[in-house]
């Protein structure tokens, strides 16, 4: 009877580990980054060739966690962040330049408006006070883009810094964790929870940059970049460092063990590869272009108006003043009165208008943006052009990301989070188990007592 006994007993501890394995799944089915547990038995064997067994023992606690799945959902993180950082950048810049009241292309229209209202009274100041104002609207135009340029590179180089520090954070963590890990798991301690923890970190991780991780036989990940530089080993970790060199642009270097290298940003992958693609492909080429277009634009008015005479007889002056320098004043209005600006051909004659003629002419000329010859008009539209292009094909590499990233996700819930339906019917189960296995010491004890009762 000791071995029925014995046999129920190991059932009911059995399942006393069942039921508290259930419970801690169903205590952690909204705790994000929880891999679920499963309680793993083995049968015991007898004590000899008649004996039914010995009853039954855990013989491990199981997380069930997916090394490649993982890798899958972090590897799709990391796509999706790089095109959703490049996104709400492009979006902005799209909406800035087509905007009616900051487009080049609304604001050269006014001015050529106003330069062929002038061309038949060139004499009138009224109408020549309109081209002045239409070219300080212009200015402020190009000024104003340029300024909010610049405004999206500073909060860019804002957010990257920050994301630097977030990246450092959590590489310290990860190799904190990697120490905890071995050594709990080099005395046979539950090492469940830190391990969860530690995938959460390296998802989070795998949102800023493309990442390689692999686990180590003693427990612990290596974490690098992706093209190989270090950022975890064990219990250390490397930190970023973030620099601005002589031209005003963020460096990247990474200090790992005592050795500091630099890293290149456009091959990182996640956000910082995003903001990278952002700032050199969109943001900086856009306000080079406009830069060009402004300074080309006002040599050749300015070129135009000094060949002429203004209402006094006196040479035609500068109207526009452009400073690669500035951001806010990057094109600037000359101090003229309307009767300063040069519109006679001939000294004296204020009915001339064949200089203004000249101005108007200027519309359809070519000036060089980005290697290519093209009017100022055109080149602002293509420029427009080509950001929303780039803007709606990072949309669609956006949406397809994160319905990989969600299929991802979807995979590694199915091995690893918590169905409450599913630990509904374990609780049954292994409730029932126990209960059984009760009855059995129960049997076990009365047919005890009645064999005791015989003699």
């Amino acid at each position: 009877m000791s071995i029925l006994s014995q046999i129920g007993y190991s059932g009911v501890h059995a399942a006393q580990i069942a039921l508290s394995t259930t419970g801690q799944n169903i205590a952690n089915v909204n705790t994000p980054g929880f891999s679920r547990l499963n309680t793993v038995t083995t049968s015991l064997a007898g004590t000899g060739a008649l004996s039914a067994g010995g009853g039954v023992q855990v013989t491990s606690i199981r997380r069930l966690s997916n090394e490649f799945q993982n890798q899958q959902l972090w590897r799709a993180s990391t796509e999706q962040n790089y095109y959703s950082s490049s996104q709400q950048y492009l979006t902005a810049l799209e909406g800035l330049m087509s905007g009616d009241g900051s487009s080049i292309s609304v604001g050269l229209d006014r001015f050529f408006a106003a330069v062929s209202e002038a061309s038949a009274t060139p004499g009138s100041v009224a109408l020549r006070q309109q081209i002045v104002s239409e070219a300080r609207n212009l200015s402020q135009r190009f000024n104003g883009l340029n300024g909010n340029i610049q405004a999206q590179l500073d909060a860019l180089h804002e957010q990257r810094g920050a994301m630097v520090a977030e990246i450092n954070g959590l590489s310290a963590n990860i190799a904190e964790l990697n120490r905890q890990i071995t050594e709990t798991e080099s005395v046979k301690g539950d090492s469940t929870a830190l391990r969860d923890h530690r995938e959460s970190l390296i998802a989070q991780l795998s949102q800023y940059a493309a990442l390689r991780i692999n686990e180590v036989p003693d427990g612990s990940v290596s974490v690098a970049l992706a093209n190989g530089q270090p950022l975890v080993a064990g219990p250390s970790a490397g930190q970023l460092q973030l620099a601005v060199d002589a031209n005003g642009e963020q460096v990247l270097s990474l200090t790992f063990a005592g050795t500091s290298f630099p890293l290149k940003q456009d091959g990182f992958g996640g956000s910082l590869g995003g903001l990278y693609d952002s700032e050199y492909n969109s943001l900086r080429p856009a306000q080079g272009a406009l830069h060009e277009m402004a300074e080309q634009f006002a040599q050749m008015v300015n070129d135009v108006l000094v060949t002429g005479f203004d209402l006094a007889g006196n040479p035609g002056q500068p109207l526009f003043t452009y400073t690669a320098s500035s951001t806010t004043g990057m094109l600037a209005v000359n101090a003229l009165k309307p009767e300063d600006l040069g519109f006679s051909s001939v000294a004296g004659e204020t009915g001339n208008n064949e200089v203004l003629l000249d101005l108007l002419d200027l519309k359809g000329q070519s000036i060089t943006v980005g290697g290519s010859q093209t009017t100022v008009n055109d080149a602002y539209a293509g420029l427009l052009g080509q950001v929303a292009s780039t803007s709606r094909q990072n949309q669609a590499d956006l949406k397809t990301a994160t319905t990989v990233t969600n299929q991802a996700q979807a995979q590694r819930d199915s091995v690893s989070a918590v169905s409450l339906d599913e630990e509904a019917v374990n609780l049954m189960t292994y409730q029932q188990a126990y209960q059984a296995n009760m009855k059995v010491i129960s049997t076990a004890n009365q047919m005890f007592d009645e064999m005791l009762a015989a003699f």
